[in-house]
Parts: structure tokens; C-alpha cells; sequence
């Protein structure tokens, strides 16, 4: 799955939370003002487009399969 923000980095893990693991280091290096909430969005705006993006890419996966 590749970042939701910017896309620039792809990421891969089992889980949701496994992924949320991955991307960490990218986010605070990249997208540090959306961990420290400093972004408009709101964190559970973030999570609710993370949890889309998680769901369409592990479809993407069985299908491929």
C-alpha cells in the first residue's frame, strides 16, 4: 500500500496494524505535522482514509491471487 499522503513510498504488511507499524518512520520523517495533529484534518479523518486505503489495497491482493 503506498502512502496515503503522498504516495511516494509503498509499504507492505499483514494487518492493518502491522501497517500502521511500517509507516511510522515516513510519517515522522515526511508527514510529521499529521502525527503531531498539527494538520486541519482531524486524526480520525486520517484514520477513517488509512482504513479505505488498507481495505481497497488487501482486495486488490485477493483478486490478484
Amino acid at each position: 500500500m503506498a502512502c496515503i499522503d503522498c504516495g511516494a513510498v509503498v509499504f507492505e504488511a499483514d494487518t492493518w496494524q502491522g501497517m500502521l507499524l511500517k509507516m511510522m518512520p515516513h510519517y515522522l520523517e515526511a508527514h510529521h505535522d499529521v502525527i503531531s495533529g498539527e494538520t486541519q484534518l482531524p486524526r480520525e479523518d486520517w484514520m477513517a482514509r488509512f482504513m479505505e486505503a488498507y481495505r481497497a489495497a488487501e482486495e486488490r491482493q485477493t483478486k490478484a491471487i
